[in-house]
């Protein structure tokens, strides 16, 4: 009977560790993944960004051209 109040009080603190160390494994796998999306998502706005800037300059420098033909054409 002696040993009764231990498995009492140390069998639920022992059920309540194992269960925080699987909530802790799940917790560090759910920050991983969220880490990754993070990366990817920085990755992919910063490519559609470069494209954006890269289409504006690409339209830019095609406009000019189409702009002063007209204008030599009027100059006719």
């Amino acid at each position: 009977m002696a040993g009764e109040p231990d498995n009492v009080v140390l069998m639920p603190l022992r059920e309540i560790r194992a269960a925080q160390d699987a909530h802790g494994r799940r917790l560090e796998h759910i920050e991983t993944r969220i880490g990754e999306m993070h990366d990817s998502m920085v990755t992919g706005l910063g490519l559609a960004a470069h494209a954006n800037v890269r289409h504006d300059s690409v339209e830019k420098r095609l406009t000019d051209p189409a702009k002063r033909v007209e204008r030599l054409e009027k100059k006719k």
